[in-house]
């Protein structure tokens, strides 16, 4: 894996700093055909003086009109491809023709609020370089992550803003919304959490009480609006000129992705968190 990732970075580095236009143009092209090939690969980029990894995942059929980006930021103690299996935006990528980057954290844990705004400036240089090997639509970068990767996402939308068109929360403990303006923001959560519980815990908001405040702007409290009941999943809108939150809760399951390999004792099966993530995204590119 880490030869193929030193493979790249050379390609990309030949690539980008090859004199001849038309040389960049072709170095550029046989690693996209690359990417496609082999579905996921690996990069390192260098942040600063450190070097960062993702996983990069292209359609098989990209090509023509920019694609649409979505980050999916794993949770504490796991990676890159672990998130890659868990959520299985991949699968749906090659289906749906958006490509989805893989951060990896430094370490076990995002330092999502980290004084030195390290893991921010990795999000920012991954989105320049994937967009520098790919056409990507910057109307359509999106972000979502679980439980540490949530407050990850958190920190990426308020530490980047007008960057996401959209985001979305699984599973997450929230100290704050971020000051206006918000994109978007789509949120699971299970009521039965004991790791980042629904109705927060010291330093962390209410998971409802989070999703109002995302979608209050000034001059307009958002009051909750019920969408949908079914099975396990009660599902509300919160809306404002200019602010929208939707939370699906989760009666009696856990910390988890619904959908996903997860015990079915803390996941819900009857509704797919990924395909419902990717529906709310496509519904909101940014103006």
């Amino acid at each position: 894996m880490r030869r193929a990732a030193a493979t790249l970075a050379l390609i990309l580095c030949l690539a980008f700093g090859a004199p001849a236009e038309a040389g960049v143009r072709g170095a550029v092209a046989d690693w996209i055909a690359r990417a496609q090939s082999e579905g996921t690969v690996e990069r390192e980029i260098a942040v600063g003086d450190a070097t960062r990894s993702y996983r990069l995942h292209l359609p098989a059929r990209a090509g023509g009109a920019p694609l649409a980006l979505v980050l999916d930021f794993h949770g504490y103690g796991f990676t890159a491809a672990r998130q890659e299996e868990l959520s299985q935006f991949s699968a749906l990528a090659d289906r749906e023709g958006f490509a989805v980057a893989y951060p990896q954290a430094d370490g076990k844990a995002w330092r999502a609020f980290g004084r030195d705004g390290a893991d921010v400036a990795f999000v920012r240089a991954l989105i320049a370089d994937v967009s520098n090997a790919a056409a990507i639509d910057p109307a359509r970068v999106y972000a979502v992550g679980i439980s540490n990767g949530a407050q990850m996402t958190l920190a990426a939308a308020c530490g980047l803003p007008g960057t996401f068109a959209a985001v979305a929360f699984v599973a997450g403990g929230y100290p704050r919304v971020c000051d206006a303006p918000r994109p978007p923001a789509l949120l699971f959560h299970g009521t039965e959490d004991r790791i980042l519980p629904y109705a927060g815990r010291a330093g962390q908001m209410p998971v409802r009480g989070f999703a109002a405040a995302w979608a209050a702007m000034p001059g307009c409290i958002a009051t909750p609006e019920t969408l949908s009941v079914a099975g396990e999943a009660t599902r509300e809108r919160w809306t404002c000129p200019g602010g929208l939150a939707e939370l699906v809760t989760l009666v009696g399951k856990g910390h988890s992705w619904p959908g996903s390999d997860m015990s079915a004792r803390i996941t819900a099966q009857d509704i797919d968190a990924t395909a419902e993530i990717w529906r709310f995204f496509t519904a909101h590119p940014r103006d």
